[in-house]
């Protein structure tokens, strides 16, 4: 039986023994977005590559040695003539990315000014 994207990320999570607030911390995401991530079919080689940094695991072995072969698009591609045939999931990720890039900037706003 051919496992999804999400399934084999919430595998090598597991088998890593990480908890998910941890990783939710390290990755500067929320833990719903973790849980999302592992309901997915298909998720962008972003997402897994930063998800296998954030818990020191190589996924490469796990998608059979090549991410491209899977069809799996950059989370910042923009070409509007690639076919998404995922288009919902596409815009989300990229959503969920461009909110998780405002916590951070504002976060960092927030700490400049305290040390002002």
């Amino acid at each position: 039986m051919e496992h999804n994207a999400g399934e084999i990320i919430e595998l090598a999570v597991r088998r890593q023994n990480v908890n998910i607030s941890d990783l939710s911390r390290r990755m500067r995401v929320n833990r719903r977005t973790l849980y999302n991530w592992f309901k997915q079919p298909k998720l962008h080689t972003d997402v897994i590559i930063e998800i296998g940094k954030a818990i020191n695991h190589d996924f490469l072995p796990d998608f059979g040695g090549d991410f491209s072969d899977l069809g799996y698009l950059p989370i910042y591609k923009d070409d509007a003539s690639t076919n998404h045939s995922n288009s919902v999931y596409y815009w989300m990720e990229k959503y969920i990315a461009l909110l998780e890039d405002y916590k951070r900037l504002a976060q960092r706003e927030n700490s400049h000014k305290t040390l002002s």
